[in-house]
């Protein structure tokens, strides 16, 4: 034999990691529609069928799809910790052929993409551009994008303590580290690179009360500690580039209420305590649910901070989505300077975003943001699932086709 060939067993972790997300996600679809389904008031044997039909087709076919994920997690968590035991041979780190294995280990197969999709094409992960959520203060611990080749650490605390109906309760806790350079291509074929370290550690919990009539009370709270250095660049559907340092401790804690029609409205409280400095520029296309560019948003940021602060935090989103707006209020006991804003335009949303020493210039003694979704206004008002999205298909199609019509017609009456 020739060669070896093994799993990145971090790899095999993460991708564990992310197929228990994909369960929860599905449960916490079906204990939302449950309570939606048995709280309309809808009598007759049309209600009564539909009801039968959820709880004996759809809601089953939900649940076993959640539970496959679920059990496809703890696969790939066994394979991994068999490959580890192969991989360790007699501890001194040497494979079963008496040299370590590569880093990181070709795979034989393709894994799973998103949620167990083979290779996500059927449901791929949104765009990523440095910079995105995930980046700075407050997400060491949690995100999953390696700065580096070289990393350690990961989810400590799998599964919902409780769930069913009603709601669910589910804590947590992650540690995580990497350091070194790191290369990554999303779906999209947007390239990024890092280059740094970082290490965190973070606890916390999720909690979710289901209510009549599709509400719900949920709230969430962390605490964690962390320090980083790194820097990235992305390029693709267009560009990002940022940088960030720092080192501390953090917390916060929010409470959300849903109301009918997709209306909720968050409050939380936040604190950081520590030193930070980043900065970052971007100007990126954006893209729909199905992965085709509908739109363009630009904008940047950059602050350094040391000391102390916390904050309120406000979020409102209107009923069907039509509008969201937040903002935040605080203090602090320390130095800091810096100032961000942000345009979106696309057909989910079209918006601003205004923070820091710059809100403060224009006499706004806040962090602010607002956006209006032209896909969920259309959907209100058009039978169907009809959005912008769709609009501008049809109206491509139909372009398309009298193009076509037009060059038939000529190509009919010139002799070439």
């Amino acid at each position: 034999m020739s060669g070896f060939y093994g799993a990145d067993t971090e790899q095999l972790r993460e991708q564990a990691g992310a197929c228990l997300r994909g369960s929860g996600t599905l449960r916490d679809l079906i204990g939302t529609t449950s309570a939606m389904v048995g709280a309309v008031e809808w009598t007759g044997p049309d209600a009564d069928a539909f009801r039968e039909r959820w709880q004996s087709e759809v809601r089953a076919q939900f649940t076993a799809r959640a539970d496959a994920l679920r059990a496809r997690a703890d696969e790939l968590t066994a394979q991994a910790e068999e490959q580890d035991g192969a991989s360790g041979g007699d501890g001194s780190g040497g494979g079963p052929f008496g040299s370590p294995l590569p880093f990181p280990f070709p795979f034989p197969f393709e894994l799973p993409g998103p949620c167990g999709v083979p290779g996500g094409s059927e449901a791929p992960e949104p765009p990523y551009f440095y910079g995105d959520p995930g980046y700075g203060t407050g997400n060491a611990a949690k995100d999953g994008r390696p700065v580096g080749s070289h990393e350690s650490g990961g989810s400590h605390w799998d599964g919902r303590e409780i769930e069913n109906d009603r709601g669910y309760v589910d804590g947590y806790a992650n540690t995580r580290a990497s350091a070194g350079t790191n290369t990554t291509v999303d779906a999209y074929g947007n390239t990024t690179h890092t280059a740094g370290a970082r290490a965190g550690a973070e606890i916390g919990y999720d909690e979710q009360a289901n209510l009549p009539f599709g509400s719900s009370i949920s709230s969430k709270g962390r605490v964690g500690a962390e320090a980083y250095a790194e820097a990235g660049v992305t390029y693709g559907d267009g560009f990002s580039a940022g940088a960030g340092a720092g080192t501390g401790g953090y917390g916060d804690i929010s409470a959300t209420a849903t109301g009918p029609f997709g209306a909720s409205d968050t409050v939380g409280l936040s604190g950081y305590a520590g030193a930070e400095a980043h900065a970052n520029a971007y100007s990126h296309a954006t893209r729909n649910a199905e992965g085709d560019i509908n739109g363009w948003s630009a904008g940047f940021d950059a602050g350094a901070f040391a000391g102390a602060k916390g904050a309120i935090n406000l979020t409102s989103t209107s009923p069907g989505g039509w509008f969201t707006s937040s903002a935040s209020f605080g203090g602090d006991a320390g130095v800091g300077i810096g100032g961000g804003a942000g345009v979106v335009a696309s057909t989910d949303q079209v918006g601003f975003s205004l923070g820091g020493d710059i809100a403060a210039e224009l006499g706004i003694n806040a962090d602010v943001s607002f956006a209006v979704s032209p896909n969920n206004i259309v959907n209100t008002f058009t039978p169907g699932d009809y959005d912008v999205d769709d609009a501008i298909g049809d109206a491509k199609g139909a372009f398309e086709s009298a193009s076509s019509a037009v060059g038939d017609a000529v190509d009919s009456i010139t002799p070439w």
